[in-house]
């Protein structure tokens, strides 16, 4: 049986394994962008939501604009980032992974 991924003092706050880092550097490892660290985004524990810069003219029930409906996996041309929500994923030393793609 494998060891548990993270350690609990890996995840306080310790510098990650050099040679870790180094793979995941070599092999282009990034965190991608998506609508959980998006700034437009309003999602539930679920992982749907509203994106708050696209409406649609909802015709199911009604005529009346509505905001679209989301999933925390997708992301689109308008993503910006929300640096609060990326610090609630907890990703540690993995952040430099997110910021990375988020840079470009």
């Amino acid at each position: 049986m494998r060891p548990p991924h993270f350690c609990v003092q890996w995840r306080a706050g310790l510098k990650m394994d050099a040679n870790k880092l180094k793979v995941l550097q070599e092999i282009g490892y990034r965190i991608n962008p998506s609508c959980e660290t998006c700034s437009h985004s309003d999602l539930s524990v679920d992982g749907w939501g509203y994106c708050g810069a696209h409406e649609y003219q909802h015709q199911k029930h009604s005529e009346e604009s509505s905001f679209l409906s989301i999933h925390r996996m997708g992301w689109c041309t308008e993503w910006e980032i929300d640096k609060t929500k990326l610090a609630t994923l907890g990703l540690h030393a993995f952040k430099e992974f997110a910021e990375a793609e988020n840079a470009k």
